[in-house]
């Protein structure tokens, strides 16, 4: 499994970062860090993942979304049900089929079984009709057929998002019972006390509860959550996690997120 976007986002941050350079070498490195998480909090990079066999048409297609709205990152399969996939954290899928076959309709219904209540759209290109009939009948998917209409794959994209998490999520910690609403990031308890959750302690709340009781790393929480690589400072986690933990340490009376040395961290 490959992602393309990594030299692409190399080049990007280089430049982002060089101009920021002289703003923060006016502020201590804690202040510098402090302001680009800041920065980070105005912005909402969830990403998803577009699963090819093709870049250069992957690519395109990539473009097309980020004109709806929907912003990805590609990722290059064979289809194989047996790999390793290093995209499973992604919140939804669009899979970019050239020429179906039965090999993809397995895929398909792989990912669709190993990744429970999360968005799913088929791309497909093809002038195979009964395959394209095959394709729908087994997965009961949303499917589009190329040339593509983006607007119209985005809103049917967006409609699956609450069956990928619900707008109120409810959960136990240590016996206490706590109610994520996602449409308003808000988190409440059992006393009926509200805590506000800014965009990326949201994000970061969000991604621990869908792998709650799995270690989560620090690559992945800086990819995944902020859509950045490891160029981007890794401090900026650091400085979310701390406001995200305190507000929760107000409410609970305990710190629920716990820090994994070496490997990351994990919601009890």
């Amino acid at each position: 499994m490959k992602k393309y976007h990594v030299v692409e986002a190399y080049t990007t941050l280089f430049i982002e970062r060089f101009c920021l350079s002289k703003a923060l070498f006016c502020f201590p490195p804690f202040w510098g860090i402090e302001f680009l998480s800041l920065m980070d909090d105005y912005c909402d990079p969830m990403l998803s993942a577009v699963l090819t066999s093709n870049y250069v048409l992957a690519k395109s297609i990539q473009k097309g979304l980020e004109f709806s709205d929907v912003k990805t990152l590609i990722y290059q399969t064979d289809y194989s049900i047996t790999d390793r996939y290093d995209f499973m954290y992604h919140e939804g899928f669009f899979v970019h089929l050239i020429d179906p076959t039965e090999k993809h309709i397995n895929f398909c219904l792989h990912l669709k079984n190993i990744a429970p209540g999360k968005a799913i759209v088929i791309l497909a290109e093809t002038e195979n009709l009964e395959i394209l009939d095959a394709l729908k009948n087994a997965t009961m998917m949303p499917v589009f057929l190329h040339p593509f209409s983006f607007k119209n794959i985005s809103n049917i994209y967006n409609q699956a998002f609450p069956l990928n998490f619900g707008l109120c999520h409810s959960f136990m910690i240590n016996d206490v019972s706590v109610k994520l609403d996602t449409s308003n990031r808000v988190l409440s308890f059992d006393d009926n006390s509200e805590v506000h959750l800014v965009n990326k302690e949201f994000f970061i709340m969000k991604f621990l509860l869908t792998n709650k009781g799995k270690i989560v790393s620090r690559v992945d929480l800086l990819e995944f959550v902020w859509g950045k690589s490891l160029l981007s400072p890794t401090g900026t986690i650091d400085v979310t996690m701390s406001r995200l933990r305190k507000k929760l340490k107000i409410f609970l009376k305990f710190d629920p997120i716990i820090t994994v040395p070496c490997a990351g961290y994990i919601l009890k």
